[in-house]
């Protein structure tokens, strides 16, 4: 039977009726132990209605991607001797240099103190390509994923030039400004460091060793790996996308990572409250020195704040700052938390002292598109404390 703590169910149920997601679920491991699962709301079928949310329904969890996939992957690349944090990344990326990149590092990356904006719509590129374009028509006219492969191989081969070419807005480590672009960078170094595609790697190296059947990139340019993995599973929908004029599901809610084919650096996995809580676990199992995908000397560098000037940043990580999304009572400890937001309403924090990991899946972005950030920030409050209350913290 899966365990359950009333007073955080009644919290999402709470946040269901008050229209904060569709759809949400959450996760929370204590000391090794499941203590809460949970899953509210429903998940509209093709065609057949809808149908009360279940365990095994999958969640877009976007942004959770960087830690999940792209930081665990450099983490084990830092442990082999195979990536150094502090040489410059166009040594194995040429043409990075561009724009004034030549000093960046993956630690930079890593910290989003790179220099590299925030955010550029690279999906145009694609999206104006005579072959790229073709991922990009409405879901009626549009090929099904399938059939995709040469419009994301052009898509891809544009971002990544248009990555390569991404002039600085600032000198490296002055300032942290968190940033897509950096994190695609990241990506194509891990890529061109492990020599493979990113989702294999992630699928291959963290995901399976971990156990998380649920989770995956839904990567058009592998379909063996993810895409068939996942087969025959319902998706949670995202909102409202205007560059493919039709609703997310089954497919990933972030326009740039759909222009490569959905097997991004920055955004398109995919999975359930119980794997990403358990991922969050694996890292705490490394922290304490035991065995897992990470090893524990390199685990105990990427969740140490960044150097970079007035930084909440770590390498890959967040900790918490401000009004920050974990509340008032998780990670208030002196080791502090770790953890990551995603734009579809995901979230993963992981309390360093009480050994607790939480993860919270909502498609607060659906229909719309668009993220009420001060309501989904508060609501997570109130969540994380509830998980405190109700573990005595």
């Amino acid at each position: 039977m899966t365990p359950s703590l009333p007073s955080l169910s009644a919290v999402l149920e709470a946040g269901r009726r008050e229209g904060i997601a569709p759809a949400l679920s959450a996760a929370v491991i204590a000391r090794g132990t499941l203590v809460h699962a949970s899953w509210h709301g429903v998940v509209p079928l093709a065609g057949q209605g809808e149908r009360a949310l279940s365990r095994d329904d999958l969640f877009d969890v976007a942004s959770l991607t960087k830690v999940m996939a792209t930081t665990t992957l450099a983490a084990q690349l830092c442990a082999a001797g195979a990536l150094d944090l502090d040489a410059p990344a166009a040594a194995r990326l040429p043409g990075f240099e561009a724009g004034g990149k030549a000093p960046v590092t993956a630690r930079h990356l890593l910290a989003h103190s790179a220099g590299l904006p925030a955010w550029r719509p690279y999906w145009e590129l694609a999206a104006r390509d005579a072959v790229a374009a073709a991922a990009f028509r409405p879901p009626g006219e549009r090929p099904p994923l399938s059939s995709l492969g040469e419009a994301f191989t052009r898509g891809a081969a544009l971002v990544r030039g248009a990555v390569l070419g991404e002039p600085l807005e600032r000198p490296p480590g002055t300032a942290a400004v968190y940033s897509d672009p950096g994190f695609m960078a990241l990506g194509l170094l891990v890529e061109a460091t492990a020599g493979a595609a990113l989702s294999r790697l992630a699928g291959e190296r963290v995901f399976a060793p971990l156990g998380l059947a649920s989770t995956a990139h839904l990567d058009g340019l592998d379909l063996t790996a993810g895409p068939a993995r996942l087969a025959g599973r319902a998706f949670v929908p995202t909102g409202w996308s205007e560059a493919r004029r039709g609703v997310s599901q089954g497919v990933v809610n972030d326009d740039n990572a759909w222009a490569v084919g959905g097997g991004a650096p920055h955004a398109g996995v995919f999975s359930t409250a119980t794997d990403v809580a358990a991922f969050g676990q694996a890292w705490l199992v490394a922290l304490s020195g035991g065995p897992s995908v990470v090893a524990p000397e390199v685990a105990r560098r990427f969740v140490a704040r960044d150097r970079t000037p007035s930084t909440g940043r770590a390498l890959g990580w967040d900790t918490p700052t401000g009004q920050s999304s974990i509340g008032d009572r998780l990670g208030r400890g002196e080791r502090g938390a770790v953890g990551h937001l995603g734009y579809t309403g995901s979230s993963l924090w992981i309390d360093l002292d009480a050994e607790i990991a939480v993860a919270l899946l909502t498609n607060h972005v659906h229909p719309s598109g668009r993220a009420d950030r001060p309501r989904l920030n508060a609501f997570r409050r109130a969540f994380h404390d509830a998980v405190a209350e109700a573990l005595g913290i």
